[in-house]
């Protein structure tokens, strides 16, 4: 649409000015009386009793007469109300403005003129025929509009659509129409809209409750005149100006929008011809050429929408699309799905006092690029991928992040659950957050029992990578992970929310290095790999499936260097340690564990441990390896202290608790009589002078080599299973004296040595 701001003449300005907006509102006090039977439009039918409370339009010819009408609009903005009584148009038709199948109206004016119908009949309007019309045309109706699938629109100055509440009296004013949902209906809208609109000219499409937009296309899928600005608005309250719709629905606003959500749903597009939303200004300026798309509600796609706008290289459909609800999608979206790109925020309101985020999308069909990159959909509200569907990127990776914490916007209450397939070159993450516990998916959490397809011959050396990370929740890693390389993914990060997420792991997992943090691990998978890190989770890891101990181990296997590096990495009190965990590993094959930055003191005075412990003392540490086992140095020195660091000066493999290690051994069952337990630098769990049953240290194989000294608690034990190569200095924690506050060293006590089997 043009601007239609312009001067007027002067002489009887006011005077008429004043009885126009009294005609005008008087008109609208019965227009948008809410849900309305639509009547029945005879073929022929024009519309009908129209008064003109603004400007200037007459009936010219024999209006009616074989369904053929021609209005002459001779002044701008004008505004006629189409009722059910009186008026100086139509007074042959039956009230409203509807034309039927058979009926043909025309409407003309000099050029640059506009002109506002506003039905006020109390009655949905409904355009079965021709609407020909060579000015800005808007028809009006908040009972509803319907643009049967035998209509033609031919609008090439634009065409306005709109089932809502609209202010008349300030469209004659000054030519802006403000759109209020107070009173609002549906909209369809079908038949043949090709030679509408055009460039430097727009449609606009409004309606609440339900939109729907599937105008019949031409052979090359254009649905409208090309070069056309289209707004589609579901239940959104704003103005509309010099062609733009700019959202105006803030808290106490005069358009607000709909109180109940609104659905769209678009069929545009097919395969053969995908739709270009393209939409190159941010949100809420002027587009130059495009779709936008606003939903107080939710949108469905059930065509082939794609777009030229891009984000990082990435063809982009936001801002295009803006929805407070859920998007659904039924067809093909080529594009991302990125609200980063114009800071997380649709443009309006809806009933609350802030802007509001974009919201979800439940993916029943296919979302697809081919991109080299990262192709993301990026949003605050929960990412369903439906099963049989598809996201992929086979050119690059693909992201799914829903309630990102580095979106700027709040609230934000995402989950993912993926239940079809997610396809990509090297690259796939699940990322969820929802760190309000609000909405449908309190916990945030990510859930994956689908397929997730790697296609790289060779993601291994490309750095190809798995990240499943719950923020606020829970995670579940089921159905299947194909990678199209031998050797697996380079690298996988898995978290659940801290404290108190789970993270399940039902799928077989195979990547170079494999890291996990957040709360804590289990599942009856494998994962196999090189390097396993367990970094400041604050939960357990374990698989348990009855009282054993020795069966409830999570299973490692060893990757291709047929070593698996384990770093146990337990968290502090700062790191957000809570109490006692366990930490249960059945590996097949090798292992080497290192502790990281693991502490059992707080603090420290020279040589010495200084209370409060780290809140996770009294934790228990089971592993047992098919083959062999070596317990190495340190990454580094602890955190906070341990007293191998304060009184040995050595970066020991440091535990807080009682600690088993068993090497040669399968579900507690010796299965391999060469296997040898190393013990290369010092053991140390030691952290208070009497503790608990279960807080000593047991070493078991058929073989154990010691190369350094053991430290742990004053009234335990440390038991190998058989003697070992050298018994090793062994020292047991006591107070320190003359020391406060209370602290405690090391003394020796090689009567903590004992030959015995560890018996859960």
């Amino acid at each position: 649409m043009e601007d239609r701001v312009k001067k007027k003449s002067n002489g009887n300005l006011s005077v008429w000015r004043a009885a126009l907006l009294t005609a005008a509102l008087a008109g609208l006090a019965g227009f948008g009386i809410g849900s309305a039977r639509a009547t029945v439009v005879a073929p022929l039918q024009l519309p009908g009793h129209g008064s003109v409370v603004a400007g200037s339009a007459t009936a010219t010819g024999v209006y009616g007469a074989g369904g053929t009408g021609h209005i002459l609009v001779g002044a701008n903005d004008t505004v006629i109300n189409w009722g059910n009584t009186g008026g100086s148009i139509g007074t042959n038709q039956p009230g409203g403005f509807n034309i039927g199948g058979s009926a043909h109206l025309v409407i003309t004016g000099a050029a640059g003129l506009s002109l506002l119908n506003v039905d006020v009949s109390g009655s949905p309007s409904q355009i079965f025929g021709l609407l020909n019309t060579n000015i800005n045309t808007f028809v009006a109706n908040a009972n509803g509009i319907t643009v049967g699938p035998g209509a033609t629109i031919v609008a090439p100055a634009g065409i306005g659509l709109i089932a809502a509440t609209v202010n008349a009296a300030q469209f004659a004013a000054n030519g802006t129409l403000p759109i209020s949902f107070t009173a609002g209906g549906p909209l369809n809208v079908q038949g043949d809209l090709v030679a509408a609109g055009g460039p430097g000219h727009s449609i606009i499409l409004a309606g609440s409750g339900a939109v729907n937009i599937s105008p019949i296309p031409n052979g090359a899928d254009h649905y409208f005149k090309p070069g056309t600005n289209v707004t589609v608005i579901g239940g959104v309250g704003g103005v509309v100006s010099g062609g733009a719709f700019t959202p105006m629905d803030s808290l106490g606003s005069s358009t607000p929008s709909a109180s109940t959500p609104t659905t769209v749903t678009l069929n545009l597009g097919s395969s053969a011809h995908p739709y270009d939303l393209r939409l190159s200004g941010p949100n809420g300026t002027v587009p130059s050429v495009g779709t936008m798309v606003l939903a107080n509600g939710n949108i469905v796609n059930d065509g082939v929408l794609s777009t030229s706008t891009t984000y990082h290289g990435i063809p982009n459909a936001l801002p295009a699309l803006q929805w407070t609800g859920t998007l659904t999608n039924n067809g093909t979206i080529l594009a991302e799905l990125n609200s980063a790109v114009t800071g997380g925020r649709v443009s309006f309101y809806g009933n609350t006092s802030a802007l509001l985020p974009y919201g979800g999308l439940v993916n029943n069909g296919t979302i697809a690029q081919n991109v080299a990159g990262r192709f993301v959909v990026n949003l605050p509200g929960t990412i369903v991928n439906s099963s049989g569907a598809t996201i992929s990127n086979v050119g690059g990776q693909v992201a799914l992040w829903a309630g990102s914490a580095a979106l700027p916007v709040l609230p934000v209450s995402g989950a993912v659950i993926n239940q079809g397939s997610i396809a990509s070159s090297d690259g796939i993450a699940l990322v969820a957050s929802n760190p309000n516990h609000v909405g449908p998916n309190p916990g945030g959490g990510v859930f994956s029992n689908g397929t997730l397809q790697f296609v790289d011959g060779n993601a291994f050396a490309d750095g190809a990578y798995l990240n499943v990370r719950s923020l606020t929740g829970n995670a579940f890693l089921g159905g299947s992970i194909s990678v199209a390389d031998p050797n697996g993914l380079a690298t996988a990060l898995l978290q659940s929310g801290s404290p108190g997420g789970v993270f399940v792991l039902a799928a077989n997992l195979t990547a170079g290095s494999v890291t996990f943090t957040g709360g804590s691990l289990t599942g009856g998978a494998t994962i196999t790999t090189n390097t396993l890190a367990l970094t400041d989770f604050t939960g357990n890891v374990n698989h348990r499936v009855g009282t054993n101990a020795l069966l409830n181990g999570f299973t490692v296997a060893n990757g291709s260097s047929g070593n698996t590096v384990i770093l146990l990495d337990m968290p502090t009190t700062a790191d957000g340690a809570i109490g006692p965990q366990a930490v249960n590993l059945a590996i097949h094959g090798n292992a080497t564990i290192h502790s990281g930055g693991s502490s059992t003191f707080v603090n420290s005075l020279g040589s010495t441990g200084v209370l409060p412990t780290e809140a996770n003392v009294g934790s228990q540490l089971l592993i047992q390896t098919s083959g062999n086992l070596t317990v190495a140095s340190s990454v580094h020195g602890p955190e906070d202290s341990a007293l191998s660091s304060l009184a040995l000066g050595v970066h020991g493999f440091v535990f807080p608790g009682g600690i088993v290690l068993l090497s040669g051994y399968s579900n507690g069952v010796l299965t391999n009589p060469s296997a040898v337990l190393t013990l290369n630098t010092v053991v140390d769990n030691g952290y208070a002078p009497t503790v608990p049953g279960g807080q000593g240290i047991f070493f078991q194989a058929p073989t154990i080599v010691t190369a350094a000294p053991v430290i742990t608690n004053g009234n335990a034990w440390v038991n190998f299973s058989t003697a070992p190569s050298i018994v090793p200095a062994i020292y047991g924690v006591a107070p320190a004296t003359n020391i406060s506050p209370t602290a405690y060293t090391i003394v020796a006590d090689p009567s903590a040595y004992h030959v015995r089997p560890f018996v859960p």
